[in-house]
């Protein structure tokens, strides 16, 4: 197994084992062998797969789910402190479309995702990429200390069941 996360999911964090459930649900049957991990920070797993980010992306996507918030691919994993060079490389690999959505959280380092959104920008306006507060596809960059990895993919990628009230 990787030890690059294939997904990022992020919970109710309440609700986390639930959540695990869910997301184990739609992918054991395509990988017998995946791995949900809790990370050190509430409501946030890391999804270990043979399957590429793509396919399990498309796999647990635009499903309806219960507890699951969000699900990001992960396409690059880099080491902060970064350049622009660094992100330059990494978006050169992913499918951008023309206008993307930046969002950028770096958990456990305090002033640092503003300073990766400000790095992102510049790189993608160097690419002749919008960046657009209301397209539908978004530019992750999820952070861990000084760990940060990249990912594609639908703004609002999870459908919430409704759970009646009893």
């Amino acid at each position: 197994m990787e030890k690059t996360p294939t997904l990022i999911v992020t919970c109710r964090g309440t609700s986390i084992d639930h959540c695990v459930h869910e997301i184990g649900n739609v992918l054991y049957p395509k990988d017998p062998n995946v791995k949900i991990n809790n990370t050190m920070f509430k409501g946030v797993l890391f999804v270990y797969t043979v399957l590429p980010p793509d396919r399990a992306y498309g796999i647990t996507a635009h499903r309806e789910y219960g507890f699951v918030e969000n699900i990001i691919p992960i396409y690059c994993t880099l080491t902060y402190p970064l350049e622009e060079r660094d992100i330059a490389e990494c978006l050169s690999r992913l499918p951008l479309p023309s206008r993307i959505k930046l969002k950028v959280r770096v958990r456990g380092l305090r002033g640092v995702s503003e300073k990766i959104f400000n790095l992102a920008m510049a790189t993608l306006k160097s690419m002749n990429i919008e960046h657009d507060t209301r397209a539908k596809t978004c530019l992750y960059f999820e952070g861990f200390y000084n760990v940060v990895y990249v990912g594609v993919g639908d703004c609002q990628s999870v459908f919430k069941a409704y759970v009646k009230s009893r």
